[in-house]
């Protein structure tokens, strides 16, 4: 298959960008790229938690590995759980902090992947896998086709269920898991994205507007990123959160 990729990121507004607690993986995207595989990931770590970036980090690293993935899913973190407790725990902290680490960290995942499905390189099939409220969805013809996991505004609360990086926080989680599967065809775009962004556009798509025109064009001359953003969240459209979006236009 023939595809390009970016991605796109923000830290909330008034942030550095060192306290940006998203997360994904490749770090790059690609341009003009033919493959018969293709594997993305995106992460929310959860903010009032502490190391959440580092294990949103951990976890978008090991779906695109192969190591993270809704037939494994516990046998895998408890690999991942060991590694963020082995970083932690080299990080000297103040007393106040150190409730928050025994506490671990938490964030969502969505992985995302891609392969060819015939020799004309012109289709094939994905599947995804999510816990918590980052999002894909497909368009097709300049039209939504597919969403996952969630597909309308009234899905998004402010409790989604998220992995923990200690086991003990994990109970429910086979019951939280969601996978999907699908097939892509020549001319389809894949947008991932965190809460924020993803919870406008299904607003957007409700108030019949067409938001994945939009997240097309943005890093244009036309639609610069930061300042659609920071529009976005000026006027309240969007809540001020970290922003990922991860897009994929197949050729």
């Amino acid at each position: 298959m023939f595809f390009l990729s970016d991605v796109l990121w923000a830290q909330k507004a008034g942030n550095p960008e060192e306290e940006y607690e998203d997360a994904f993986w490749p770090r790059i995207g690609v341009s003009g790229e033919s493959r018969t595989e293709l594997s993305v990931a995106v992460a929310d770590g959860a903010t009032e938690a502490s190391f959440a970036g580092v294990w949103a980090r951990q976890l978008v690293r090991a779906y695109c590995r192969g190591i993270l993935n809704s037939n494994n899913l516990r046998d895998s973190l408890l690999k991942k759980q060991r590694a963020w407790a082995r970083f932690v725990e080299r990080k000297p902290l103040p007393w106040y902090a150190e409730e928050k680490v025994r506490n671990g960290a938490f964030s969502t995942i969505l992985g995302f992947s891609m392969r060819d499905g015939d020799g004309t390189k012109s289709s094939g099939s994905w599947d995804a896998f999510a816990v918590g409220d980052s999002c894909v969805v497909q368009i097709r013809d300049e039209a939504p086709l597919t969403s996952f996991p969630l597909s309308n505004a009234a899905e998004f609360t402010n409790n989604p269920f998220l992995l923990g990086s200690k086991p003990e926080a994990n109970v429910g989680i086979d019951s939280q898991t969601k996978t999907q599967t699908g097939t892509w065809q020549s001319g389809d775009k894949f947008y991932l994205m965190t809460d924020a962004l993803a919870a406008w556009f299904f607003r957007e798509a409700e108030n019949s507007q067409a938001p994945w025109r939009a997240l097309r064009d943005l890093d244009t001359d036309e639609l610069p990123f930061r300042p659609w953003l920071d529009n976005l969240r000026d006027t309240h459209q969007m809540r001020n959160d970290d922003v990922t979006l991860y897009r994929i236009d197949i050729d």
